[in-house]
């Protein structure tokens, strides 16, 4: 349902469903294939340190701790309130929340508005909202937090730590993300589900994060926007960058869009467009440019100027970068038109067959000592804005060393404000370099095309 802004009841108790000191789970299975068993069983498995309630009517105890009949019987404060029970008993469940003055109702449960029961899910909405209980959800897979090691949901495993805050309508995706955070290292500070946005909205989630001191960038996977009015202003409010996709534009995406979370989109692609923009957020168009300017946004300052230094041991990596560069607009130029003095001075760090135009190739043979001087140069030249680095693995190129040398010239650079991002084209090492490079902060791709979109979204992010 439709909200205008922001309520500051919603966001000032979000952090009991991203950190709660206890939760309910109301539905509790004995059986290990149920959701509500693995809801808790994952709490604990991850090590989530507050107190778990389960609520189960028909046992005295799941995996080893007490059950209680129902809600009210528990007797003690509870935060968090996680509803995975049929949808015809989820209201009554809702009032026990609502009689023990639990902080946030979470309702994992589908068979809502998705399948026609609209009329259903919007009285559960209007009833929580005139008792003031944020319910999130319903038919969502979960959320939680790497560093309060809270995983709270049917979520198999917790991302790594790191400045993105993840928030989704889809659970499949949001579980793809996570598993690209474990694979590759995509840092999160928290994540969400939310399903079919009932009550609690984009624009509630994007102010909590906002206050966030772990989250550096809001990163949202949009099926439809209710309240679009609600989404600009708190988009616009924010002090961190906005990245968001918005998907189920295509004619049959508008039906599975509904399908999926009761999304409605009657609006074409071009007023997202104009809504996105109004929000001044970014959007991005497929799902790996939006990890992938999540990742840069999250780690790296925004790029003040066009004056972009590429540093590269291969041909190839410079001629997909300037292509790139130039079908998204933003040209490289030449190191002499960059700073009369940068091409000398790097020259000194490449062989006479070396190229100091821009991309600079200091060669196939380039080791860790070529990289790291270049690196510098570019790094400590007042007119560079940014450097884009790039690795592929010769015969002779130590490549988790140059990662190495890259980090240390990162760290004794930072104060400077210039972004680093990095390519490792290869197979790996490189992967292995490019979780080396994400974890010290600077973000590392596997092809020049993920690093150039990055590197111009930083650009628009510095306009």
């Amino acid at each position: 349902m439709k909200i205008s802004e922001a309520r500051p009841y919603v966001v000032e108790r979000l952090k009991y469903a991203l950190n709660p000191r206890s939760i309910a789970v109301v539905g509790a299975s004995r059986y290990p294939t149920k959701v509500g068993n693995k809801v808790v069983a994952e709490l604990m498995e991850w090590g989530y340190k507050g107190t778990i309630y389960p609520v189960n009517p028909r046992a005295k105890e799941v995996l080893g701790l007490q059950a209680y009949p129902t809600l009210r019987d528990i007797g003690k404060e509870v935060d968090l309130v996680f509803v995975a029970v049929p949808a015809h008993l989820v209201r009554s469940i809702l009032e026990d929340a609502v009689a023990i003055k639990a902080k946030v109702a979470v309702v994992a449960t589908s068979a809502f508005k998705e399948i026609g029961r609209g009329d259903l899910q919007n009285a559960l909405t209007e009833y929580c909202r005139r008792n003031e209980l944020p319910l999130i959800g319903p038919n969502l897979v979960g959320m939680g937090s790497p560093y309060d090691h809270f995983n709270c949901g049917f979520i198999p495993y917790l991302p790594v730590p790191g400045p993105i805050a993840m928030i989704s309508q889809s659970g499949a995706n949001l579980l793809a993300a996570l598993g690209t955070s474990q694979e590759e290292h995509l840092g999160m500070s928290f994540f969400v589900g939310l399903g079919n946005k009932a009550d609690v909205d984009f624009a509630e989630f994007i102010e909590y994060a906002d206050q966030d001191p772990r989250t550096k960038v809001i990163s949202i996977y949009i099926e439809g926007l209710d309240s679009p009015e609600a989404f600009v202003k708190s988009c616009r409010k924010a002090r961190k960058p906005v990245v968001a996709i918005k998907v189920g534009g295509s004619k049959i995406g508008v039906k599975a869009a509904f399908a999926h979370t009761a999304s409605e989109n009657p609006e074409g692609d071009d007023y997202y467009d104009r809504v996105i923009s109004e929000a001044r957020a970014y959007r991005a168009r497929m799902w790996q440019e939006f990890l992938d300017v999540s990742l840069a946004l999250g780690y790296q300052p925004p790029l003040k100027g066009d004056n972009v230094v590429m540093i590269t041991n291969g041909g190839g990596a410079a001629l997909l970068s300037c292509d790139h560069f130039e079908r998204l607009g933003m040209p490289l130029r030449e190191l002499k038109d960059i700073s009369p003095l940068l091409a000398a001075k790097i020259r000194a760090y490449m062989p006479m067959f070396g190229s100091p135009l821009n991309p600079v190739d200091i060669s196939g043979t380039a080791g860790v000592i070529q990289y790291k001087g270049a690196f510098q140069q570019a790094f400590r030249d007042p007119n560079v804005d940014g450097v884009l680095g790039a690795i592929c693995p010769t015969a002779v190129t130590d490549v988790i060393g140059v990662a190495k040398a890259a980090v240390e010239v990162y760290r004794s650079t930072r104060e400077l404000g210039k972004p680093f991002l990095m390519i490792c084209q290869g197979g790996g090492e490189c992967r292995e370099a490019i979780r080396l490079l994400r974890d010290a902060g600077i973000p590392a791709y596997l092809t020049a095309e993920q690093a150039v979109t990055a590197m111009v979204a930083l650009r628009k992010a510095g306009k």
